[in-house]
């Protein structure tokens, strides 16, 4: 059962402000995710967190004939997605994902890990229905981009973390380790950027703002 102050949060932001589709207008997150996952070629992915289905429609561009499965946990946000095959509200604080062992070639985690109390019980979950060999792609707001740093130096709250929504922070070894524990093998560690997108793999640890893992299910 989705805990009700937890859908009603996430209701008002996809109900208020993330309504509006110019708040989506340029973030190039989308593209750079889906030209990643089309490397391993997935026939069967999960989306967590689809929200309306932009990350959805970007793989299909990039992966034809891929069958993709989205969850969330803001039903305001599934009322609207779109380009998703089949899609279902889950609140993974409190619940399994409603799906059996093995039945992903690829689970995508973008922007939600940051966002769950307990992740280290949630990323066994995600890595549960991978298939063996099968590929998790997370992203999560990169702590110690340069920005974030440079806030703190001078005595500000790096907005990273002023966020109420984000319940944990990370830098890429946090990332790191906490897929290693879900017992994943790291495959990429890179960077996502708005601009200048090769800075971010060039030294993502300091100029990228959003980190990104691939990690592979033995």
């Amino acid at each position: 059962m989705i805990e009700a102050t937890l859908r009603a949060r996430y209701d008002n932001e996809w109900n208020g402000w993330k309504a509006d589709q110019a708040v989506f207008a340029g973030v190039r997150r989308y593209e750079q995710i889906a030209r990643l996952i089309a490397q391993v070629n997935p026939g069967r992915i999960l989306d967590v967190g689809c929200g309306d289905g932009r990350l959805a429609r970007a793989i299909k561009r990039h992966c034809p004939g891929a069958i993709v499965r989205g969850c969330d946990v803001s039903e305001a946000a599934l009322a609207r997605c779109e380009g998703i095959d089949r899609r279902y509200a889950v609140d993974l604080n409190r619940e399994r994902l409603p799906e059996p062992d093995g039945c992903f070639d690829a689970v995508i985690a973008s922007e939600v890990i940051e966002h769950l109390v307990d992740p280290d019980a949630v990323v066994p979950e995600l890595a549960r229905v991978l298939r063996a060999g099968g590929t998790l792609l997370a992203t999560v707001p990169n702590v110690a981009f340069w920005r974030y740093r440079l806030a703190a130096v001078c005595g500000h709250v790096p907005s990273v973390t002023a966020d109420a929504r984000h319940l944990h922070s990370f830098n890429a070894d946090l990332l790191a380790g906490l897929t290693r524990r879900a017992g994943l093998e790291v495959l990429l560690m890179t960077g996502l950027r708005q601009r200048f997108e090769w800075l971010g793999r060039v030294h993502y640890r300091l100029l990228a703002d959003t980190l990104l893992v691939m990690a592979r299910k033995p």
